[in-house]
């Protein structure tokens, strides 16, 4: 290709509707995370489905798309409580069954329904640890990129 040559990709037209699509991105974070804890969940969820690729964002888009980041950061400290209560209730649930298991004699636990709640406990603990992780995750690169170009920029 010679010096006359058109890339589309680096035109102001690309980089402008790209910078709206961040801004409809940011948007649609900012009135997600500001829902129920059912639909925050959800919303971890379809952030971490991998749908949009936060690590393909630039320092700058991060700097420019601080409301998303807050959003980010809301909906992992809700999974983070989540994670923590279903957490919790294991450790509790560990230490009955111990004792149950003790006075039982190591015979079959006598309440199912007790036990199938465990279980499922263990279900929702483990989704939201992955959860968790995956969001915390975007949190990190969105943050970390947020911050990048400020520090080498303020030491030029």
């Amino acid at each position: 290709m010679d010096d006359d040559s058109v890339n589309i990709s680096d035109s102001e037209e690309a980089k402008a509707s790209i910078t709206r699509l961040l801004k409809t991105i940011e948007g649609w974070a900012a009135k997600e995370s500001q829902k129920n804890e059912l639909e925050m969940t959800a919303f971890g969820a379809a952030l971490a489905s991998g749908i949009i690729s936060f690590h393909d964002f630039t320092s700058k888009d991060c700097r420019n798309c601080k409301q998303l980041i807050g959003s980010i950061a809301r909906v992992k400290q809700h999974l983070e409580k989540e994670h923590k209560k279903f957490d919790s209730e294991i450790d509790k649930m560990h230490i009955k069954f111990a004792q149950e298991m003790e006075e039982l004699d190591l015979k079959i636990i006598r309440d199912r329904k007790e036990f199938k709640q465990y279980l499922i406990s263990l279900i929702y603990a483990e989704e939201y640890n992955k959860l968790k992780s995956s969001v915390t995750n975007i949190f990190e690169t969105l943050d970390a990129k947020s911050r990048y170009e400020e520090t080498s920029e303020s030491s030029e």
